[in-house]
Parts: C-alpha cells; structure tokens; sequence
C-alpha cells in the first residue's frame, strides 16, 4: 500500500504531525516501536512521569515547611507509592492518545523502521515485516540518553534519566553528572527523599545560557537544603568502590556514592533508520532543517529532538505541526523564538524570548524591572516568596523582548509573557491589562 504520509515516531513531534496531515491527506501512518512506546519520551520517560515525581516530592517540601519539620527526611516508604502513581498516570494517558489518534483517521503499525529507498521503508513488528511506499515522510523518531566520553566506558552500569524512572532503591548518596534542568530536578527530588546529592557542572554556574540572577537565586535555594553543587567541574573518573562508585573530580575531591546519574544531554535516535537509503547524510547529532522542517530530501521532514532545534517537548509539537501540514501539501512556518524554557524544582524556574546577555549581544538597548515575590500578599499566605519576576523591554519603543520567573507557579506564570511578545506587546499594553488580587500573577504588572 502506498500513503501519502509516513509518520516515524508517536512522540509530542510525531502524533502532532500525523494529526496535521491527516486535516489534509487520507491515508497518514503513524510508526512507533511498540505500543508501550506509544506517547515518546515526553511521556513514557520523561515530561510525565518526572513531572508526576517531582510533584510528589514538592508536596513533601510543602508539607515539611507547613509542619516546621528540619530535613533529612527519608522518603523510601513513599518512593513506592510515587512509582505507582507515576504507572498509573502514564498507562491512562497513553491509552486515551491511542483512542484518540484511531479516532481521527490515523493508521498505526508498531515496529522498528528503517528506510530502504527515498520513497519506501520496512517495518519489523511483533506482526512481521511490512514494506511500504509513501509520498512524504516526518522523521520524529526522539532521542537517547548522552553519556560523555569519559563515562562512556562504564554507561550501562550507570543510571541515566531513562533508568533513574524505575529505581527500584533510594540509594544513601547519589552524583548527578550534569547541572542543567533535568540534572537539578532530580538533584531536588532526591534531595527531599533524604538522599545525600552532589550536583556536578562543568560550566561556570547551573542552568547554562539562563539568566545569572536566576541561576543565583536556584543555587542559594538548592545549597540551603543540603545539596553540594560542584561548578567548573567534570567527573574524570568512576570506578567501583565498596559502597558503590568512586568519582573523581577535576576540582580535586573524590567522592564515595552509591550511584551516578548521568544526565548531560540527549543525542537523536537516528542511526536504525538507515537514513541513506533515503538520500540523508547525517551522524549521531541531527538532522539539519529549513523553516518549513524540510531536511535535504525535499519530501522527508524532521521534527523534535532529532533536528536538534530544541529538546523540549513543546517545542516538538509545534515542529511536528509543522511538519506534518507541509508534508501533506501545506505552507507553514516554524518560529521558534517565544519558545518557554521551565524548570520543575522548588522554587520552579520559567523564561522566553530573550535575556540580558542575549539582548547586549544583538545590539538591542534593554532595560529590566524586577518584582520579588517577598512583596506578594498571596506568595506570602502560601508560605512560598523565593524569588522575582523580571521583564525585559525595549526603553525606546516599550516592546517587551523577554521574561525570567523564578518562584511559585513559573512555569505557569510565563505563559502570560509567551502571550505577550507573541502579540507584539509593549510595556504598556501588557500594564493595562487587569489582574485579579491577590494572585501571583499580579506580580507581573508590578514588575511592568
């Protein structure tokens, strides 16, 4: 059977993709591994399930500071649980998306692809092998964890953020090699379980590329509940050890744990699917793309993680959106210039659009004003005031160019700016708008 479109991936890219192309083409398959898989990353190993344990970890601390309790505090008896709750919200959320995909017109087949021509793949499933011809195809196959090379060696014995997800034991100490924002998610998460965390960084500060202020703030929060964060540091060596492992810093201390977590980047999951046959040339990092998604082969497409654009999930959906209108005839255009950035510890981090640094360097004049959240009447009623909004804007025309949020509700709370600089928005336009009081929320207005 021949389709119009072929879809490789059912992730936060993959199914957005289908489902756009379907609004204009009949016969659109969707491709993913296996029927487990189904969701990606974002929702069998990543956004969701963090998310569902990050937030059981915050209500720890939450309910920590309402009673006055001093850490450590031993989670084991509650880290059950939270795999459980964890299982459950996944399996439910991922059987609704099959229902719903089939319900929209969408074919499945689930199995390995690989491409054995530039308009014909091959299948390999639990049903046997499938050849099939299409018109276009969306590669939205995800990524993998990344190890670097000096851990390489010793990567299966290591924890990644695939395999931290069904730890089966809190172990007593835990390095976590990477201090950008999965890295201090689980460093937080942990870290309220009552497990020792050393936090490992090689550049300068965590949260690479954020706003210095912001990374300041997070530091001070993470450091006054115990965890130890190295900077400017790389692990040079892991080797085994009575307790577990060995890690040798370049900073000079060698620290005794019972696990490492690794979690410094992700690579495109690209190599199985013989990309060639298609007219590709691409390694293990991405495959490059227009505006529009295309790849060098006018009618294969790429969305999320394996164009390299950016590794957040709703960033791939809009991509996949993309991607799957123009491979089935379309004319669309990615921006990704408002893309949020969030951050899930406590207190929560939030940004988009541009910052300080970004502004200086493009020559762009920027003037900054700043709310603490010290000043909120309902930050203060929740017992939860870490941090500030910040605004930037143009001094000359007023255009707001980007925000920073670090405290309560961020990740929520950037929405408003994404809204903004998304309508062109001034100072003053965005200053007029009425908030309710008290909210957190306001605080926006004040910071204008």
């Amino acid at each position: 059977m021949r389709y119009d479109v072929v879809v490789i991936g059912a992730g936060p890219a993959g199914y957005p993709a289908a489902l756009k192309a379907v609004e204009r083409k009949p016969n659109v398959l969707l491709i993913d591994r296996s029927r487990e898989h189904l969701g990606g990353v974002c929702l069998n190993r990543g956004c969701i399930p963090t998310k569902a344990l990050l937030d059981a970890g915050k209500k720890l601390h939450e309910l920590r500071k309402a009673v006055f309790l001093e850490p450590p505090f031993s989670g084991s008896a509650s880290w059950k649980g939270m795999q459980e709750n964890k299982e459950k919200a996944v399996a439910q959320i991922r059987g609704s998306l099959e229902k719903f995909l089939l319900g929209k017109g969408i074919r499945m087949r689930f199995g390995e692809a690989r491409f054995l021509a530039p308009h014909r793949i091959c299948v390999a499933g639990p049903d046997g092998t499938e050849e099939l011809d299409f018109d276009a195809a969306v590669v939205a196959a995800g990524s993998q964890p990344f190890f670097p090379p000096l851990l390489e060696s010793c990567a299966q014995d290591l924890l990644d953020t695939d395999k931290v997800l069904n730890l089966k034991r809190l172990p007593g100490r835990l390095a976590v090699i990477g201090g950008g924002a999965v890295g201090c998610e689980f460093s937080c998460l942990f870290r309220e379980l009552g497990v020792e965390i050393h936090l490992i960084e090689m550049t300068s500060g965590l949260l690479p590329g954020e706003d210095e202020m912001v990374v300041r703030t997070l530091r001070k929060s993470l450091e006054a509940r115990g965890i130890r964060i190295h900077t400017e540091t790389v692990a040079e060596q892991a080797e085994r050890c009575a307790i577990g492992w060995r890690v040798r810093l370049s900073s000079g201390p060698v620290l005794d744990v019972e696990q490492i977590l690794v979690c410094a980047g992700r690579k495109p999951y690209l190599r199985h699917l013989e990309l060639g046959n298609a007219g590709l040339k691409t390694g293990d990092r991405r495959l490059a793309v227009n505006e529009r998604m295309q790849t060098e082969a006018p009618h294969i497409y790429a969305a999320g993680d394996v164009n390299g654009l950016s590794l957040l999930a709703h960033a791939a959906t809009f991509q996949g959106e993309v991607a799957g209108e123009n491979a089935a005839g379309g004319s669309a255009v990615y921006d990704g210039r408002w893309v949020p950035r969030c951050l899930y510890t406590w207190p929560e981090v939030a940004s988009v659009g541009l910052g300080k640094k970004d502004a200086e360097t493009q020559g762009i004049p920027v003037q900054s004003k700043r709310f603490y959240f010290a000043s909120s009447g309902r930050a203060l009623t929740e017992g939860n005031s870490e941090g500030f909004i910040q605004a930037l804007f143009r001094p000359d025309t007023g255009h707001i160019l980007g925000a920073q949020i670090i405290g309560p509700h961020a990740t929520e709370l950037i929405g408003i700016f994404s809204t903004a600089l998304k309508a062109g928005f001034t100072r003053k336009d965005l200053k007029s708008v009425m908030f309710a009081h008290p909210t957190l929320a306001e605080g926006i207005r004040e910071a204008l």
